[in-house]
């Protein structure tokens, strides 16, 4: 099976990423792991507008990224999702590896996959009114990227965290990228600025064969052989869809509103 050339350089940049947040992991390096999580200055808001300081373990790089990202999701959608993010590049090898298992993977019906993606918002809602109600970091137990790179450190809430992690592990095998399409906080604080970035795939209709490998190839299982543009909130700009075209310039990756 030939592996498409834009998955080498994802997949080496994923890489590189997923050593560096292990070395931080091992006790290696001046900041721990945690402040270099996004999601932390979501967190560290409420803190911050409250008693002018940082909750728990949080500080302004946490905040920082999230600013940057933000900026980052206006100008290409979700980059760092399917380029960066080191539970991205995990949930996305389950996904493979799920696709190697299965004789014939079960697939979510549309309606229900649109319905699922509504728990990313409950999750995010519920992580930040804890946070912000308890001055706690309360997601670290339930948290894939805390428990995989702490191993199961404090926080972390026993057998419940080890159920936690064996469901999505699990999940992302059945579901392609599950984690991300329904629960990631980080995904639902992104979706409103995705739809707006100003970089997107484009598919030119005319030269189009209609083949649909563009939407098999989708790890977010987006209909891009239905959109003429794709700004779908879920899309991660992997270009993933590109490779799979076997029109030349049919689908192709542009600047504009």
């Amino acid at each position: 099976m030939t592996i498409p050339r834009t998955r080498y350089y994802r997949y080496t940049i994923f890489i590189v990423i997923l050593g560096l947040v292990t070395y931080l992991a091992l006790g290696y390096g001046a900041r721990s792991f945690e402040a270099y999580c996004p999601f932390g200055g979501a967190e560290s808001l409420w803190g911050l507008f409250t008693a002018g300081e940082f909750t728990c373990a949080l500080g302004p790089l946490n905040l920082s990224l999230m600013l940057s990202l933000l900026v980052l999701v206006l100008i290409s959608k979700k980059t760092f999702c399917g380029w960066a993010c080191p539970i991205g590049f995990l949930s996305e090898l389950g996904g493979r590896l799920g696709g190697l298992l299965w004789k014939k993977r079960p697939r979510v019906p549309s309606k229900t996959n649109v319905w699922l993606k509504l728990l990313r918002y409950i999750v995010l809602v519920v992580a930040l009114l804890f946070t912000y109600k308890t001055s706690e970091l309360v997601l670290r137990g339930y948290d894939p990227f805390y428990l995989v790179f702490s191993g199961f450190g404090h926080g972390s809430a026993g057998i419940i965290s080890i159920a936690v992690l064996v469901v999505l592990v699990v999940g992302a095998l059945v579901v392609p990228m599950m984690f991300c399409r329904y629960l990631c906080p980080m995904g639902a604080v992104f979706d409103p600025l995705s739809r707006l970035g100003v970089i997107k795939i484009s598919r030119n209709e005319t030269t189009c064969t209609n083949c649909g490998n563009c939407g098999k190839a989708c790890v977010q299982d987006i209909p891009v052989q239905q959109l003429r543009i794709v700004r779908h909130r879920d899309c991660t700009n992997c270009l993933e869809c590109l490779d799979a075209c076997p029109e030349k310039d049919t689908l192709q990756l542009r600047a504009g509103l």
